[in-house]
């Protein structure tokens, strides 16, 4: 669909050309300019546009679906062929991005807008959260000569991007994967007590309850991805970050625990009728997560552990837990027992959270 901004407040509407797939397997996304007529048959996007502004929209369920082109007043001083088209640029994104869409053309390739186009453009949910990422960290690389800029978001929704277009050129949609050191990963133990309440196959050694977190740092916060399998279907728990595990490295218990320290109520997890957990939440956890109070004395203090607990202490008093005598690990304070948590390192005795252990001093400590 195109559409022409009058001087008048009135708008011409066509339906015409192609539009790009949202399901596309890559992220690649060219920007050139536009062009006046389509054939039915092409896979392009065509209009005219003149110094009254127009938009070129993808139509729904075509190849072209999600691509949207706002040209605004005065962006162009005379009328101009605008196409959108699937394209395939001789140069390769830089190594560091990871293509999530389909690749886009724009033309005329180069032309300069007097002011800011906003494109909008596809992109695979999938492609995106494997590398570790989420919507707002979709970016764009715009190409210049030889050479790919990267253009930031100026919004996003499941699926879609968008930027401030310039000129128009070549342009790629991806996003950055993390490095190899800016990835965690650890594996929740149960808390062995309550393990029978837990377990969805409590007498199947090799259906066990099985937790793992990866932890991704990011530029403003990190990400705390918690997928789990063969959980009691039905239970619910709540997530904290803690100050000490109640488990030794080995995941057996620690003679020496006296309580869980500091502790902050990080999310809510919840069994499918599969038996599978899974959520994520987005918040300062690497080297740096910490809470204080200074009216009862209390320094900084980091919480390096993650744990979860039964939300209704009743799904844990077959196990042996005294409903009578809740603990405050819910929104309620009145939840069950510990169910599953994470376990100190063996040699720094720090939690999974801390990648950057100080061993000059005795304990260790987490260096910032």
């Amino acid at each position: 669909m195109i559409k022409i901004f009058d001087k008048a407040p009135s708008l011409n509407r066509i339906r015409r050309g192609h539009v790009l797939a949202a399901g596309s397997l890559v992220c690649l996304f060219v920007a050139a300019g536009c062009s006046s007529n389509a054939s039915g048959g092409e896979d392009v996007l065509h209009g005219v546009i003149g110094e009254g502004g127009g938009e070129l929209v993808g139509a729904q369920g075509s190849p072209l679906e999600g691509v949207h082109l706002v040209v605004p007043p005065g962006a162009l001083a005379r009328a101009t062929d605008i196409s959108i088209s699937l394209a395939k640029s001789a140069v390769p994104l830089p190594k560091t991005a990871e293509a999530c869409g389909p690749e886009f053309a724009i033309e005329p390739a180069g032309l300069a807008l007097a002011l800011p186009a906003t494109l909008t453009l596809p992109f695979d949910e999938n492609t995106v959260q494997t590398a570790l990422r989420f919507d707002d960290e979709v970016k764009a690389w715009q190409l210049d000569g030889d050479k790919w800029g990267q253009v930031k978001q100026t919004d996003s929704s499941e699926g879609r991007v968008s930027i401030e277009l310039n000129r128009l050129s070549p342009l790629a949609a991806g996003v950055n994967p993390p490095a190899p050191e800016d990835v965690v990963q650890f594996d929740f133990h149960p808390n062995p007590k309550f393990l029978s309440c837990l377990a969805q196959y409590p007498d199947d050694a090799d259906r066990a309850p099985s937790v793992h977190a990866t932890v991704v740092r990011g530029s403003l916060n990190d990400a705390m991805i918690v997928k789990g399998s063969y959980i009691k279907p039905g239970l619910a728990f709540d997530l904290f970050t803690v100050q000490n595990s109640s488990l030794l490295a080995d995941g057996t218990p620690d003679p020496a625990f006296v309580n869980f320290g500091m502790a902050w109520y990080q999310s809510d997890l919840e069994a499918s009728d599969k038996g599978r957990v899974s959520t994520t939440i987005r918040t300062i956890l690497l080297d740096q997560i910490f809470g204080f109070d200074p009216v009862v004395g209390l320094a900084p203090t980091n919480t390096f552990q993650v744990g979860f607990w039964f939300n209704n202490p009743a799904d844990a008093a077959d196990c042996g837990f005294d409903v009578s005598k809740p603990t405050p690990f819910n929104g309620e304070h009145q939840a069950g027992p510990l169910a599953m948590i994470s376990v100190p390192d063996a040699t720094t005795g720090l939690g999974p959270l801390c990648t950057k252990p100080d061993t000059s001093v005795s304990p260790a400590r987490c260096d910032p």
